[in-house]
């Protein structure tokens, strides 16, 4: 080999070595550089010494948490899983101290406190510090996982394949907008559970009242499990579940025409109404209130046309129980008003409960489109 072709090697090794250690050094540098991101290095700094100082008598752990969970490995698992939330807290900071909150599933479990200790430039243009951690302190009176959920009262709560018991019960409610029905019936309520001081994420399964699996979701912290009741379209499907068959429609045509003063007899006709109605519920007081006011006299002269109504319907009848259900009523009742054609549109959801030998109407909501 001549001596050119041995110097072009030499030459060429020497540049791929430099290329080498140029592109190490860059690579080196571009991830210290972005370790030393604010938001970064608190990340690293709990990865490497967040559990330093944390004992496995921080709290009591929870009889549903897994056997032999230790809390500093709990932790160390939690600050290596990446799912940690950092925001900085600008209200506690001053004189150049940054403060930053660590949230897990939304849930405060640490307040990190730091200063730059030294700045300078990295490759000759990047700006980048050197950090002293002034402060550390972990919000774990709740442990490091913890839920608020809440389920119907015929299910089950089970945590690691553990059932939870009543004792962790906080709450017991009605479900949103049945109020008024379980003055009168029983309706499967909704226990609210809390859950705290596990050290890892657990396992959680509902089971409903024919132990199949529900499924659900985690929005921070929270799981609301609603009870699956049965939807059906039509009265026909409908007239399965009900105790006996009534005339939803006639009901309502005769509400539509008591709110325009078009019924007959003593109290603008409130007497075909309160066959179907209870004392102390709102839609009873409403009702007798129309008949006692002056606003039943303020209704505009009209006259009904014929037939009186039109497009008709019932439908999304829910059946809460074999003594409740609710069914979405739409009628539009024609009139003249002024020598003009008008429609009076009822689009109410209608709510019935079975009681004393007989359904009952007990609260009407509006339906928005």
């Amino acid at each position: 080999m001549s001596k050119y072709k041995k110097s072009i090697i030499i030459y060429t090794i020497i540049i791929l070595a430099l290329v080498c250690i140029f592109l190490g050094y860059t690579y080196r540098s571009l991830v210290i550089y972005e370790r030393n991101l604010v938001d970064n290095y608190i990340g690293y700094y709990l990865k490497k010494e967040g559990t330093n100082k944390i004992s496995d008598n921080l709290f009591l752990i929870s009889e549903l948490e897994e056997d032999n969970a230790s809390i500093k490995e709990g932790l160390k698992k939690l600050y290596e899983s990446n799912t940690l939330e950092y925001q900085e807290n600008k209200n506690l900071e001053k004189d150049g101290l940054y403060v930053y909150d660590v949230f897990n599933n939304g849930i405060l479990i640490n307040r990190v406190s730091l200063k730059s200790a030294k700045e300078y430039k990295i490759m000759g243009i990047l700006n980048s510090n050197e950090w002293d951690i002034v402060e550390s302190v972990n919000y774990l009176d709740n442990g490091l996982y913890n839920y608020n959920i809440s389920i119907p009262q015929s299910y089950k709560l089970y945590i690691n394949n553990k059932l939870v018991s009543d004792k962790y019960i906080t709450d017991t409610k009605d479900k949103d907008g049945l109020e008024e029905l379980t003055q009168f019936i029983s309706i499967d309520k909704k226990n609210v559970y809390k859950i705290n001081n596990l050290v890892y994420e657990p396992k959680i399964k509902i089971l409903d009242e024919n132990n199949l699996e529900v499924e659900y979701q985690i929005k921070d912290n929270n799981i609301e499990v609603e009870k699956k009741f049965i939807n059906v379209n039509t009265l026909e499907e409908a007239k399965e579940y009900l105790k006996e068959d009534f005339d939803i429609l006639e009901l309502a045509r005769n509400y539509s025409l008591y709110l325009t003063d078009d019924l007959t007899g003593s109290n603008h006709g409130l007497y075909k109404l309160l066959p179907y109605m209870l004392e102390n519920t709102a839609i009873y007081e409403r009702m007798v209130a129309w008949s006692k006011g002056p606003d039943i006299y303020m209704v505009s002269d009209h006259t009904l046309k014929n037939p009186p109504f039109t497009n008709e319907s019932l439908r999304n009848f829910t059946i809460y129980n074999e003594n409740a259900f609710s069914v979405d009523v739409h009628l539009e009742k024609n009139m003249v008003v002024s020598y003009k054609d008008k429609k009076d549109i009822l689009n109410d959801k209608l709510y019935f409960i079975y009681y004393n030998n007989g359904y009952k109407w007990v609260k009407s909501e509006a339906i928005k489109d």
